[in-house]
């Protein structure tokens, strides 16, 4: 394998190297760089693991910052030369719920028992780092066939239980479908049919499943894949009840709101979540501006899609950008006093900019219409 990093990066991976040769510890890429870098694909977050402890090996070297632990899986951040790279070590886990966080049972282990932890056989590539001469040498790895899935574009995990521990790898999955033009493998299929008929939510990572929800609907094939995910129940890993969408009313929120990726995702997810939503009545202008002022991109069209009020949403739309130069201090000044009419005042002054914007180019054109059309008392 070959590897182009630039300077800053390779020193540091000479670095790590080098110290880890003073107490025989190996050092490893894996996972998604090593998977991307047989694909041809640019990834420049790669996984450093350590077959030891890799806190405390960082923690050894003097030229490295921690900037961060995470103790109770033995990773860990460090700051190098303006840089940031994550470290993590091999490690044996179990999973003592369903859908739970993983507990560590062991540290330090060798590459042969960390694989057993992982997801799928194309993210379970190893590669080695090897220090000869002052050049480092990439050393390929393949405990798992990982390579011959890879060619073949098959997903498949490494043990019967594998979807059970963790559910969210389903998901990931269905990610790594789009991203990477793969598909489950015959006998993933049957796993994951047989996981969904006998979910068991009790003691699940409810966030942490959330989260893995929201990051594959950020994805470049965010929409499709949550429609995959609708179609085949995915969604019932968390939600215990039967959905179904118009997808084509969904794709035109999409465009017509001009959502972005993040806002896409959480449209998305809001609709998985199905919560309730109301459709209230408005008695004025700035009512309707004041309800929807609290909603982001992503909740409008939750509550597009919900209530079907595209006439208040398009008013919302108009009007939300509207600058009124007046405020309620200038309308004291005018003689006005505070109550009822400081709200007819401001939502007749949106109207009717929302009407002629072009009548209303300044604070002095404001003045003359408020005091042509409201008399004082």
């Amino acid at each position: 394998m070959q590897f182009n990093f630039d300077d800053k990066t390779e020193n540091f991976l000479k670095l790590i190297l080098k110290n880890a040769l003073k107490h025989n510890i190996r050092v490893f890429f894996v996972g998604g760089a090593v998977r991307d870098n047989l694909l041809g694909i640019k990834n420049s977050d790669i996984d450093i693991l350590i077959e030891g402890n890799a806190v405390e090996l960082c923690a050894n070297i003097s030229e490295l910052k921690i900037k961060s632990v995470h103790k109770e899986f033995y990773t860990v951040k460090v700051l190098y030369d303006g840089l940031i790279f994550d470290v993590a070590s091999t490690r044996v886990e179990s999973y003592p719920h369903s859908g739970c966080l993983p507990v560590v049972k062991k540290v330090g282990v060798s590459i042969i028992e960390d694989v057993k932890r992982r997801d799928f056989t194309i993210n379970s590539l190893y590669c080695e780092l090897k220090l000869v001469s002052d050049n480092i040498e990439y050393i390929l790895i393949d405990l798992v066939e990982g390579v011959n899935d890879l060619n073949k574009k098959v997903l498949r995990v490494l043990h019967a239980n594998s979807y059970i521990d963790d559910p969210t790898r389903i998901l990931r999955g269905v990610g790594f479908k789009y991203r990477f033009n793969v598909d489950f493998s015959d006998n993933d299929k049957i796993l994951i049919d047989n996981y969904l008929k006998n979910i068991i939510r009790e003691n699940m990572s409810i966030s942490r499943i959330e989260c893995v929800f929201k990051k594959i609907f950020a994805l470049e094939s965010g929409y499709d894949i949550f429609v995959e995910i609708i179609e085949k129940k995915y969604y019932k890993i968390l939600f215990d009840y039967e959905l179904s969408f118009d997808y084509f009313r969904i794709k035109n929120i999409i465009y017509n709101l001009k959502l972005n990726k993040m806002h896409i995702s959480e449209f998305l997810f809001l609709l998985i979540k199905n919560a309730c939503q109301e459709k209230p009545k408005f008695n004025s202008l700035t009512e309707l501006i004041k309800y929807f002022s609290k909603f982001n991109n992503s909740k409008l069209a939750y509550y597009l899609y919900k209530t079907q009020d595209i006439n208040n949403v398009c008013k919302f739309l108009k009007a939300k950008d509207v600058h009124i130069f007046l405020n309620g201090n200038d309308l004291i000044e005018l003689g006005y006093k505070k109550g009822k009419i400081f709200s007819e005042i401001f939502n007749t002054l949106i109207e009717k900019k929302l009407e002629n914007p072009s009548k209303f180019l300044s604070k002095e054109d404001e003045r003359k219409f408020i005091l042509e059309n409201f008399p004082k008392d």
